[in-house]
């Protein structure tokens, strides 16, 4: 991750995070750590040493050092392993017996471990003379990486603000504290000398006697404890047999625990905060697909939230500060796990409301917003799109800050070391208001918009990190993953209900700017059926905000489905034709992996056309394929020889064996058209008319309204002929002015709409029932060329961590908090498809 570390001396660095307490320490500490052994390559004579000297001097009483560096957390798929860690006494590790009833070390514990302590005498990752701090040795990157996944760890199981760590480099030392925004390392300094072993031992003295909000949980979230009352009616509304289920190995069952449920302070646990939205695929065949076709939805909300009971994480209370007064909801294991350190960690959960368990599920999203002029709560956007009558958008049941005023810190460090910078030369200044709601009326003809909310504007050189808030929202509809439709036709008919709302919010003011795999969901219709429902809208904006250079530093949306105009100019404004390019990218999306079609290697095309990019003067653009299959107006099924080379389109088949097997697909028209109407835009745009020359929005008609009656392929009659569609003439074949007027069908949603509709209502068309396949990217994902910046570009373990957002578990990931990429230097972040030394499966940022 690119300019979010900060390197302070060790004086700064207590004065800012490490108040001190009221204990003083009777005696000098300072040298109890001299005697550590520091030998190149011999890292593990450190750890007990260290740990006997820590614990024998009580420095953080009530808690233990434990040495866990051979054993991974059992209950995550990673196997990593911090050298040491600080546990409360009553949840530490111990040795344990072993399959073979030989005894186990002590195995890591990412819910409970409270700081963690790595030993290393090698590289230092970072390098205090470079401009973003960070070492630019392959094994500092290693380590950098390494460590940063120990922090991902701990905010994923836990609910953090803030995360510290120590890190040991041979005899030198840094202290290191992360929350959403970046991280803030000491200089190093030798903690076998007087003076630097008693800047460690004070830390570590301090840090045992804050309480547990200075220590950085989060105590609006309070752990509920196995056995409770509120565990068992938990489970009881899930249907889950309390005597069939096993706790933990470990867990306290108390029958007047429901008393230490409502009280977070006596609470030694936490779990974490991640940037997205719902989605983990499963590939399935005919047969089951079949299965699945002619079932209605039923009730698939209670299994998610009987799936998210894991005992093998810690289940929580999450109190949501609404605007109309407090509330509770009770949840268990997330269903989505944004990754990563900084950003806005999405976390959403299937919930309950404590006060009414008996009552309908809801999903909660937890989350760090940014906190900007221009951008609005998600939830103000949202009851905004539902007083205005939106269709297939979530319904807002509460939302807000948590009050506890938990905002990153990272930020307002570096405000303070730059507040006598003079701006860059040529900067400007960011915008000192915003464009303030109207109330319509006979006279304006104007609509209200969401509030912006509003902070006192910077003046000075633009600093690199986000200020975030912590933010919980709950909604009523539990959309279910777009990786479960039952066939081409039910996934163009839900495609096209997103679509519908996108529409529908533009002519309120609203566009969404972050169109995604992750942010199209399937939801039940009132009369059976599945429709779509257009999900998170945190990175949506008003259109009558005059912000040209946009709000954030970052692109918006989600790399991997930007338009490749958005991906080519990162600053540029998001419009119509990028989100509706948007949509026919996870169209693709969803298609290649589970339709039948020519293309052999779908793990490759997706990384070549989803993931890859182009690095330019430091600066990361479209990647090669998408680029010139959007200049093109057809899909490519072959890289990297240029736009003159011929090359196989891509073409979607019936399932072979099957009646009208040899007829054409209706996948094709569509796509046809689409890229049609894109490739004309991008010709055009190489030679572009006067604006005033394009319709609005508001200029085209649409009479889409949503569908009432059964499902939108029931009135299609399938013994009727096939319509043949004629091929459509390729772009570089049109003139001028047809490129003018084919790129046209994208400046407004109704030609888009329309299309959908005729190929949906066609008694013509046949589409197949029965023709969803397996996925077909393998869960190890495509293994793309190296990335040598990847390490020290991501704010994780050189990426190794995490899956691409084209892998099979990751394709509902929310990409805006994945892929929040920078203008300058930082590389794309990818999935699972680049699997660098990957040690855990990961789900799908923007």
């Amino acid at each position: 991750m690119h300019n979010k570390f900060i390197v302070v001396s060790t004086s700064l660095f207590m004065e800012y995070y490490a108040p001190p307490v009221a204990e003083k320490r009777k005696e000098r500490l300072s040298n109890i750590l001299k005697g550590v052994p520091v030998r190149s390559g011999r890292e593990t004579a450190m750890y007990t040493p260290i740990v006997n000297a820590l614990n024998k001097n009580n420095i953080c009483p009530g808690f233990t050092f434990v040495s866990t560096h051979s054993r991974g957390d059992p209950s995550e798929t990673s196997k990593e392993a911090p050298d040491i860690g600080l546990y409360p006494k009553d949840r530490a590790p111990r040795v344990s017996q072993g399959p073979d009833g030989r005894p186990q070390a002590p195995a890591t514990n990412w819910t409970f471990v409270e700081l963690c302590i790595e030993c290393k005498t090698g590289s230092d990752p970072f390098n205090d003379r470079e401009p973003d701090f960070v070492s630019k040795s392959d094994e500092g990157k290693k380590i950098l990486g390494q460590i940063l996944s120990y922090i991902e760890l701990m905010f994923k199981r836990q609910h953090r603000t803030c995360i510290f760590l120590v890190l040991i480099l041979g005899k030198m030392c840094r202290i290191i504290r992360f929350d959403r925004s970046g991280a803030v390392a000491t200089q190093a300094f030798n903690y076998k000398t007087k003076s630097g072993g008693e800047v460690l031992i004070e830390f570590l003295w301090r840090y045992g006697r804050w309480d547990r909000s200075m220590r950085g949980h989060d105590p609006s979230a309070t752990l509920i404890l196995p056995g409770s009352a509120l565990a068992k009616a938990m489970m009881a509304r899930a249907g889950i047999d309390e005597d069939s289920e096993k706790n933990d190995e470990g867990s306290e069952k108390d029958e007047d625990s429901e008393q230490d449920v409502e009280d977070s302070e006596q609470d030694e646990d936490s779990e974490q905060d991640e940037d997205s939205e719902q989605d983990e695929d499963s590939g399935q065949d005919e047969d089951s697909e079949k299965d699945e076709e002619s079932e209605e939805p039923g009730d698939y909300v209670r299994q998610l939230f009987r799936d998210s009971l894991d005992t093998s994480w810690s289940w929580w209370q999450l109190r949501v500060d609404g605007e109309e007064g407090v509330r509770h909801f009770v949840v268990g294991k997330p269903n989505f796990i944004a990754p990563g350190v900084a950003g806005r960690g999405t976390r959403g959960f299937v919930a309950l409301d404590k006060a009414n368990l008996d009552g309908p599920f809801y999903y909660l999203k937890d989350a760090w917003r940014v906190s900007s002029l221009h951008i609005d709560k998600e939830g103000t956007t949202l009851r905004y799109l539902n007083e205005k009558g939106v269709h297939y958008v979530p319904t807002l049941e509460c939302h807000g800050d948590v009050s506890e005023a938990q905002v990153t810190k990272t930020q307002d460090l570096w405000k303070d070391l730059h507040k006598d910078d003079k701006p860059e030369e040529g900067e400007t200044k960011p915008e000192e208001a915003t464009t303030q709601p109207e109330e319509k009326t006979e006279a304006s003809g104007k609509e209200t918009k969401p509030e912006g909310e509003k902070t006192k504007p910077e003046v000075k050189k633009t600093c690199p990190f986000k200020k975030h808030k912590h933010y919980r929202i709950v909604v009523r509809e539990v959309g279910q993953k777009m990786t479960n439709f039952a066939n081409s036709q039910e996934l163009v008919y839900a495609l096209r209900c997103c679509i519908v709302a996108h529409s529908e919010a533009y002519k309120h003011g609203v566009i969404h700017r972050d169109i995604s795999a992750g942010n199209v969901l399937m939801y039940p219709r009132e009369k059976g059926g599945w429709c779509g429902l257009l999900n998170d809208w945190e990175l949506s904006k008003q259109t009558n905000l005059d912000t040209p250079r946009g709000r954030q530093l970052d692109r918006t949306g989600t790399w991997q489905f930007l338009s490749a105009s958005a991906l080519d100019h990162p600053s540029k404004e998001i419009e119509i034709e990028d989100e509706l390019e948007s949509f026919f990218h996870v169209l693709l999306f969803f298609a290649i992996r589970f339709l039948h079609h020519n293309c052999v290697n779908v793990s490759s095309f997706m990384y070549d056309y989803f993931d890859d990019y182009k690095a330019r003067d430091g600066k990361y653009k479209c990647g090669h394929l998408k680029q010139s299959c959007m200049n093109l107006g057809y899909i490519s099924l072959l890289s990297g020889g240029g736009d003159d080379v011929p090359a196989t389109e891509l073409t979607f088949y019936r399932p072979p064996g099957t009646r009208r097997s040899d007829h054409p697909h209706p996948l094709n028209y569509i796509f046809h058209t689409i890229l049609e109407w894109i490739g004309s835009r991008y010709m055009f745009m190489k030679h572009p008319a006067p604006q005033n020359s394009l319709p609005s929005d508001s200029d085209s008609e649409d009479e889409d309204s949503p569908p009432t009656k059964g499902r939108p392929y029931e009135f299609l009659d399938d013994t009727e002929e096939t319509t043949t569609f004629n091929q459509v003439i390729v772009p570089q074949d049109l003139a001028r002015e047809q490129y003018k007027a084919s790129a046209l069908n994208l400046k407004s949603h109704a030609p888009i709409l329309n299309l959908l509709k005729e190929v949906l209502t066609n008694p013509k068309v046949k589409w197949p029932t029965v023709e969803k396949t397996a996925d077909k990217l393998p869960k190890g994902g495509h293994k793309p060329k190296a990335d040598p910046q990847a390490a020290s570009a991501d704010m994780r373990k050189g990426g190794s961590m995490h899956g691409s957002a084209l892998d099979a578990d990751s394709s509902m990931k929310r990409g805006s908090d994945y892929i929040e990429e920078p203008e300058t230097q930082e590389a794309p972040k990818r999935a699972k498809s680049t699997k660098r030394k990957s040690s855990r499966e990961t789900r799908k940022r923007s």
